[in-house]
Formats: C-alpha cells, sequence, structure tokens
C-alpha cells in the first residue's frame, strides 16, 4: 500500500550508528525526522555514545530534555513515539494499514512492522508517548 511513509521503506534506508540522515538513520535519528517532517514537532537528538550500553542507553532517555512534553499514553494513536523493551529501542506508531510501527533497525534499515506481526518480530514489549498538544 503506498502512503506518504512508503517513501522510507521502499528507499532501504539502512541503519547506521549516530547517522543522521537523509541516506543513514539511526533509530533516534529517524524518530526526530518523521516528527519533525509528518507531524511537524522538534525534538533534540541526543547523540548516544554506546548503543550496547543498557543501562546508559535508559538513562539518556529519562533525562531526554524533551521528555515533560511527551506523556506516556496507554492506547497508540497516529504519530506517537513508541519506546520497545527488549532490546531499548523505539519509533513511530502509524495508523496505515491496520497499524505498526516504522522505525530504523540495526541489521534491516528502515521498516514498517504491522501491530498484529509485532509478537513474532525479535522486539518486546511497547510504551506509547504522545506529544502534549495532541492530548
Amino acid at each position: 500500500m503506498m502512503n506518504e511513509f512508503s517513501q522510507y521503506t521502499e528507499r532501504r534506508i539502512p541503519w547506521e550508528e549516530g547517522a543522521q540522515g537523509p541516506d543513514a538513520y539511526y533509530c533516534g535519528s529517524f524518530v526526530t525526522m518523521i516528527q519533525r517532517v509528518h507531524f511537524g514537532l522538534i525534538i533534540e537528538n541526543v547523540l548516544i555514545p554506546d548503543y550496547e550500553d543498557t543501562p546508559q542507553l535508559v538513562e539518556i532517555m529519562k533525562n531526554h530534555p524533551d521528555l515533560p512534553s511527551w506523556p506516556r499514553v496507554k492506547t497508540q494513536q497516529h504519530g506517537d513515539i513508541v519506546l520497545v523493551h527488549r532490546p531499548l529501542h523505539y519509533g513511530v506508531w502509524i495508523d496505515i494499514d491496520g497499524g505498526g510501527v516504522l522505525h530504523c533497525v540495526r541489521g534491516s534499515g528502515v521498516v514498517y512492522t504491522k501491530g498484529a506481526s509485532w509478537q513474532f518480530s525479535g522486539f518486546g514489549r511497547r510504551e506509547y508517548f504522545r506529544h502534549v498538544s495532541k492530548i
């Protein structure tokens, strides 16, 4: 199904540590770009020094300067940030084709994982965060 987000999956944009786009991203820079381009929201992009250091990643996310503007919500809505547990990762919920997560994954690049197939994706539990302007 063609939509405004297909351009990212069709171009097969790769994941690259610290990449800021447009030819490669890591999950954080991809979420930042999607929020800015498609939802008009500016999020400070935080560079991550060590992607393998989960405790450090948790601290970076907990102390992100924009976190107060993104409260946790119980159900997903188009444009919400999706925080994934195991491995720690994030993307954007897109309400297309039944809904799913648009994200940039190490080893796969930009992909769209449908909500219905999430349990088979290898990713763990999801939490949803919505910008205060949309609540």
